[in-house]
């Protein structure tokens, strides 16, 4: 499913950049963040914020107020009430002269305060930044033609509620299927899929399912599919890391649970599986094709059919 264009001039609207300041800054997100979120560049935060761009999209709005978690009411600007001055009273107040021993005493005062601002600091300094890492597994092979599964593990270090952009970067000619959680948005034009979620523990599982379709001239760089995807985590710094774990996938005319490649499911290899792909019950995946093949005497592939021949 790709990106939806509507036709048509965009709704503009009014924001209040001094709002939006203050609420990001009030939740603790950073202007990467929240321009990571609009898909937008940090320049253009900072100028929404300046109120150097007072009128956007308002479809940017929508997203700009997503981000923040508030309605879009809350950061469109509002009339100023006009309100009559108050007058005014001066009050002479007599100045009373401050004795000299009190003079000092302040002044000590005053340099014991400065004095044990290092050790304040260091009492009330900033939490340390949150440590997080992501890794995908792949199978060890799958044929043109097929669904096969990936699984990608983004897990923290410290246990807490953090929210976190996942993208993944699909390989040439693959097209996606279905994921778990579901996908939040997919661009079909650089293959990328994207998920915001909250991690509610320390690791947070993501699962999908995808398809290299036929092409009609295959080239060497065909041999395998290379894969590629980064995490935002939101916290102080807004941090980024890399998706680690498998890179690689080979294209190989047996199924991706065969992983000697004997054109046989063993025992130890479907038990295997479903240990390390159980999260493909997150997306109703039918294991019926596997237990087949596993309960049979072998199998081959038909590419011309797409399809695995069970031998009984």
């Amino acid at each position: 499913m790709s990106e939806q264009i509507f036709p048509g001039p965009s709704q503009m609207v009014k924001i209040d950049g001094s709002k939006v300041r203050s609420l990001r800054e009030s939740k603790g997100l950073t202007q990467l963040y929240i321009a990571t979120v609009v898909e937008v560049t940090t320049d253009t935060i900072s100028r929404w914020e300046n109120k150097r761009y007072p009128s956007i999209k308002e479809e940017n709005a929508l997203k700009l107020a997503e981000a923040l978690e508030v309605t879009l009411d809350d950061i469109l600007e509002k009339e100023e009430e006009i309100t009559k001055p108050e007058e005014t009273v001066t009050v002479a107040v007599p100045q009373t002269k401050v004795p000299k021993s009190k003079q000092i005493f302040l002044w000590l005062m005053l340099l014991v305060i400065v004095l044990l601002l290092p050790f304040i600091w260091y009492s009330f300094k900033q939490p340390e930044p949150v440590t997080i890492s992501a890794t995908r597994i792949l199978p060890p092979h799958i044929p043109v033609g097929q669904p096969f599964p990936v699984i990608i593990q983004v897990e923290t270090k410290q246990p807490g509620l953090f929210s976190l952009i996942l993208k993944e970067t699909l390989p040439a000619n693959c097209d996606p299927i279905v994921s778990g959680p579901p996908f939040t948005g997919i661009d079909k034009k650089t293959g990328s899929l994207k998920w915001i979620a909250r991690t509610t523990g320390q690791v947070t599982t993501f699962v999908y399912l995808a398809k290299r379709h036929i092409v009609e001239s295959n080239t060497p760089g065909d041999a395998s599919l290379r894969f590629s995807g980064t995490v935002t985590l939101r916290d102080k710094k807004s941090s980024e890391t890399t998706i680690a774990g498998s890179l690689v996938l080979p294209l190989a005319d047996y199924h991706w649970a065969d992983a000697n490649r004997d054109n046989r499911i063993e025992d130890a290899e479907i038990l295997d599986v479903y240990d390390t792909f159980s999260w493909l019950d997150n997306v109703k995946y039918d294991w019926q094709e596997i237990d087949a093949i596993w309960s049979g005497n072998g199998y081959h592939w038909d590419s011309s059919k797409q399809e695995y021949i069970i031998l009984q």
